[in-house]
């Protein structure tokens, strides 16, 4: 009667205990994922730690075997291999799972509670702003980038810098989030990889804060009409693929980090362009929470953590980039 109690039928029919393998406890979350019909891209990223890290290495551990300590090295040896985006993943997931097992009496107790937090050392967190003396030198050579221009790539990275969205937000943006005559787009999807899939619009944000209407500079209003001009007749899209599919947020990563050596600049990445606009509106005064809301962030703070290391306030986003972009786009 005791046993009985201690496990409840899931969604499958299958039962959790205290037994259940965690190779078998990543397939029953991600099941349950679906059942609550979470994003596309949420699947994805839970899924790429359950097959890629958590199977492989933890598969034939029990739930009851599941012990901080256990897991904390499995966490070590993630963050050491692959870095702290996967470890803090793989963390994420294995809550998660176990919080899964907790809910059904397989577990007494939630492990990854008792696990550090993964972190990131500092002065390490990848690139930074660039200065504003050398964005035309940027922006000349992005530009004469043979590689970029046959990828129809260059505009793309223009936009980024003037909006700060996501290399994903950006690759989603579509003719009709655009008010031509509020000079505004709206971020309302993003592009993501879905295995079996391919690239898959996801309609519904990551999170609240990343759904917002980004005012923007007049030259980057004039860039969108004219790649509605030319696209139009083809795509609804605005930064599609050169042959009008949706555009691989990775693969538009990497034509970037290909040609980041040559052009003078070995750190630059698509995070460098939200960052930059950060920095423009920082230096304009914008208060942490404006920045915050024009860059999609749910909380200040990682504004001023990540993005730069004074924040004070205004309100005039699209009006201030426009300035500190005059003759650069």
């Amino acid at each position: 009667m005791k046993k009985a109690l201690l496990t409840i039928e899931d969604s499958q029919g299958g039962e959790l205990t205290p037994s259940t393998t965690l190779r078998q406890l990543g397939q029953r979350f991600l099941a349950h994922k679906r059942d609550l019909e979470r994003s596309d891209g949420t699947i994805e990223t839970y899924g790429y730690a359950v097959t890629a890290h958590i199977t492989p290495r933890l598969g034939d551990l029990t739930v009851v075997e599941a012990k901080p300590d256990r897991l904390q090295k499995f966490l070590n040896t993630v963050h050491k291999e692959s870095g702290p985006g996967a470890a803090k993943n793989c963390r994420s997931t294995l809550s998660g799972m176990m919080a899964l097992a907790v809910s059904n009496g397989a577990a007494p107790r939630n492990p990854v509670r008792d696990i550090a937090r993964i972190s990131q050392a500092k002065g390490k967190r990848g690139s930074s702003a660039i200065e504003p003396q050398d964005l035309p030198d940027l922006l000349k050579k992005l530009r004469a980038a043979p590689s970029l221009i046959e990828q129809d790539t260059v505009e793309l990275f223009e936009f980024m810098l003037a909006s700060g969205w996501r290399v994903g937000e950006v690759c989603a943006l579509d003719i009709g989030s655009i008010d031509f005559d509020a000079e505004t787009a709206e971020v309302e999807a993003t592009n993501v990889r879905v295995t079996g899939r391919g690239i898959v619009r996801q309609l519904v944000p990551k999170t609240e804060s990343a759904w917002r209407v980004t005012p923007l500079p007049r030259p980057t209003m004039d860039l969108l009409r004219r790649r509605h001009k030319r696209l139009k007749d083809d795509t609804t899209l605005l930064f599609p693929t050169v042959l009008m599919r949706l555009r691989d947020p990775s693969n538009t990563q990497r034509e970037l980090r290909d040609i980041r050596e040559s052009i003078g600049f070995p750190k630059l990445s698509t995070h460098t362009f939200r960052k930059t606009a950060a920095t423009m509106l920082d230096r304009a005064d914008m208060s942490a929470a404006e920045i915050a809301a024009y860059l999609g962030h749910a909380n200040p703070s990682m504004t001023q953590d990540v993005y730069m290391n004074t924040l004070k306030g205004d309100t005039r986003a699209g009006s201030v980039m426009q300035e500190q972009l005059s003759d650069l786009i």
